[in-house]
């Protein structure tokens, strides 16, 4: 039997989870709405949704309020050799500095990525031609790998095809 795309949407909706089709419009206001009011989600868009969400919420405030920027190319590298993703595109994060004294950057959130969700789903994401994952306002619990404690900050993150957002005051 040939496969269908609806078989994909069945399958999605059996276990749990809506699948939404609407304009553009319609997508990129929904999830404004879930980032300003706090709600929690995973959106799968279109990378001109995507685009459209991050130009209104990337505004040159948030950045420096977040502390995002690019992560370098020396922790590029490490990210390669140490956990075997070799291109992570433009990825920008900030940096959460443990109680400890280490530092949670791109390397440590990926490293727990692949410990929580296993290697092939962070390959996955970053496989990705058409599509973005979205994480509005993700209860995601950082723990800093050196010392096992919980950090008190949330990580933000970006990189065209993959990047979260939180709710504001705007």
């Amino acid at each position: 039997m040939e496969k269908v795309a609806l078989d994909d949407v069945e399958r999605v909706a059996a276990g749990g989870k809506a699948v939404i089709a609407a304009d553009d419009c319609t997508i990129v206001s929904t999830v404004r709405d879930a980032i300003t009011s706090g709600r929690s989600a995973t959106f799968y868009t279109s990378l001109s949704q995507a685009k459209a969400v991050k130009t209104w919420y990337w505004t040159p405030a948030r950045v420096r309020e977040t502390g995002i920027r690019k992560v370098s190319s020396e922790e590029k590298a490490r990210i390669a050799k140490e956990l075997g993703i070799e291109d992570i595109g433009v990825f920008r994060c900030n940096r959460i500095e443990c109680e400890c004294g280490h530092v949670y950057g791109a390397f440590e959130f990926l490293q727990q990525g692949i410990k929580e969700h296993g290697r092939s789903a962070v390959l996955s994401v970053f496989a990705m031609e058409n599509a973005a994952v979205m994480r509005i306002n993700p209860p995601d619990l950082l723990v800093c790998p050196n010392c096992d404690e919980l950090l008190p900050e949330r990580m933000t993150y970006d990189n065209g095809t993959y990047g979260c957002c939180f709710g504001t005051e705007e």
